[in-house]
């Protein structure tokens, strides 16, 4: 049990790490980064390519997250 319990200890600092590094990153986009993720998300699109795009919103603003090609169907 106390293996376990350690072994699901280790996960969890370890999600909560890359968490905060993802956290840190999105947060220090400067203003030309945002705009060249823009232009990915645009450009993406017109190509026809399948992106998934997702947005968290809270208090009246919204923010990418994530965005992934997932190819051809």
């Amino acid at each position: 049990m106390e293996a376990k319990m350690k072994k699901l200890s280790d996960l969890l600092s370890k999600t909560i790490e890359q968490t905060k590094e993802n956290v840190v990153k999105k947060l220090a986009l400067t203003y030309e980064e945002m705009e060249q993720e823009c232009k990915e998300i645009m450009d993406g699109f017109a190509e026809g390519k399948d992106l998934v795009v997702s947005v968290m919103s809270a208090m009246g603003e919204e923010q990418i997250c994530a965005l992934k090609d997932i190819g051809p169907k």
